[in-house]
């Protein structure tokens, strides 16, 4: 890999903006919160650097040791010999070119840093089962460069082995991207055993095919600069284009193609992930469960069963914020406590409660300072069945008459679900709170989708109401009964795609309420 200098700075805060509002468990105190607390949210990195990294090469920088989690190395007879990225438990994305030789054994090395050095604490080896290239992958053009590879047991995800969710809008010109790989850094060169980084811009359509004679197709782009320097090389195959949103990262391409290694005006020539999200989710989704969590998942796919709420109709609905950025969604269920989901990591110290707001564009009503979060015990397992924090306020929130009660340890006929929706979609304003009524399924209907997975600590709901995908992380899931609404869930996890062909998972929050209440009680 070759590139000038990387200018990775420290990431502030590693966020996805989320939309909606409720009961939320973070993960630990505030005390005893490490480096990164989300153990399984997608594009966050663990470990950005501290500091500039010591240039190796000319144009070569060393990454930060576990600082793109979700990079793997795809090893043939203990060779490394193309990149991926890690999307799901299951499931590793890579360059269908890699996969020429369908016979050959393949396994993924997840978690590591040097190759070099042998049985990294942090790295996990997995077999590789099926290798699914893109039906319509061209040796000739390239076009459709893609494979989808299914592990053997899915990963153990931890700050060093993580997902990252897939870019699913246009990239805009000149965005500054990574690519990661333990390439070579020079053309021709050896390759190296520590994971490498380069910065470098997404370049207009129009350049890249001035530069390759028009041989760039719709389904690719160009990425580096126009004097050079900047560029994967042999051995990166496959590899990310990891872009920052704000809050974390997509993954946008995959190395494909070019010609030599950072030569001005021959950029690398990436496979746009975008264009292939459908084949990609309906693969996914045919093999079973590929789960990546709910904060994984901001993007708008069903929007039917949703109205536009009414101002104050929800009103222990709060928003979560870090640096005035909506990221998750809470319920007030006392003055001083906020219930949400733990896979939020919520801040102390840092982060805001915002109470009274219909339209996040509106000022708010009140705000208040995140004083210490508490969550259950929980045994890293993946999905959670813990996923709840409480949230304790540094004052008490100024509140009205209106009260609700916790959901009896029954399934209530019906339910309601208020969101944020974090990306419009049609008529949809994304800054205006919606709500969803949603039909519930038994746990029996809800493991012939999902497995195992599920527990009595769960709630499903029937894949047709499946609003609670749209970046809703920690939103309430209420019941009413004779006018008055009860706390039953939490919004916690999906389907990878969002898709409406399996149902949306809940935290059950009466599983947890002699939990609540000790902590509530002794603080």
């Amino acid at each position: 890999m070759t590139a000038e200098s990387s200018d990775w700075k420290v990431l502030h805060k590693d966020r996805l903006f989320l939309l909606s509002l409720p009961h939320l468990l973070s993960v630990f105190p505030a005390s005893s919160l490490s480096v990164c607390t989300c153990s399984d949210v997608a594009g966050v990195r663990c470990f950005p650097p501290e500091q500039e990294a010591e240039t190796r090469i000319i144009g070569g920088q060393e990454a930060w040791a576990h600082s793109w989690p979700w990079q793997v190395s795809l090893q043939f007879s203990s060779m490394s010999a193309c990149g991926g990225a890690i999307i799901g438990p299951l499931w590793v994305i890579s360059a269908a070119h890699c996969f020429i030789r369908s016979e050959v054994t393949a396994v993924v090395l997840a978690g590591k840093h040097d190759l070099d050095k042998p049985q990294e604490p942090e790295e996990q080896l997995v077999d590789v089962t099926r290798i699914i290239s893109h039906h319509q992958y061209d040796t000739r053009t390239k076009e459709s460069d893609v494979a989808l590879v299914k592990l053997d047991r899915p990963l153990v995800f931890n700050q060093f082995v993580r997902p990252i969710d897939l870019w699913m809008t246009p990239l805009p010109d000149l965005m500054r991207c990574t690519i990661t790989g333990w390439g070579s850094t020079r053309e021709n060169g050896p390759r190296i055993n520590r994971l490498q980084e380069v910065n470098v811009s997404i370049l207009s359509s129009v350049d890249c095919n001035e530069y390759y004679g028009g041989r760039v197709r719709a389904s690719m782009f160009c990425a580096g600069k126009d004097e050079g320097g900047a560029d994967a090389c042999q051995g990166d195959s496959g590899g990310p284009l990891s872009c920052f949103t704000g809050t974390r990262h997509e993954l946008a391409g995959l190395v494909s193609w070019g010609v030599g290694c950072g030569r001005a005006k021959r950029p690398g020539v990436y496979t746009k992930v975008q264009e292939h999200v459908e084949w990609i989710s309906g693969i996914m989704s045919e093999s079973g469960p590929g789960l990546i969590p709910l904060v994984c998942c901001n993007r708008v796919v069903k929007v039917e069963n949703l109205t536009e709420s009414c101002p104050s109709s929800w009103p222990w609905m709060v928003s979560l914020q870090s640096s005035g950025q909506h990221y998750c969604s809470g319920v007030l269920v006392q003055h001083r406590w906020v219930v949400t989901a733990k896979h939020c990591s919520v801040s102390a110290k840092e982060d805001v409660v915002v109470f009274g707001l219909q339209d996040l564009s509106q000022r708010a009503v009140q705000t208040i300072l995140v004083d210490e979060v508490f969550s259950p015990l929980h045994d890293t397992s993946f999905p959670p069945q813990a996923d709840l924090a409480l949230v304790r306020l540094s004052i008490p929130a100024r509140f009205g008459k209106e009260k609700f009660c916790f959901c009896p340890k029954v399934q209530p006929a019906e339910v309601k679900l208020p969101v944020f929706v974090s990306r419009a979609k049609g008529n949809l304003d994304p800054n205006k709170q919606h709500n969803a009524e949603l039909t519930l399924v038994n746990e029996t209907a809800c493991a012939l989708k999902w497995g195992d997975f599920i527990s009595d600590a769960h709630i499903c709901s029937h894949p047709a109401g499946s609003a609670s995908c749209m970046g809703d992380s920690g939103a309430p899931l209420f019941c009413r009964k004779r006018d008055v609404y009860f706390l039953f869930g939490v919004v916690t996890w999906g389907s990878w795609r969002c898709g409406a062909d399996k149902p949306a998972i809940f935290t059950r929050v009466p599983e947890f309420h002699s939990w609540m209440d000790d902590v509530m009680d002794d603080i």
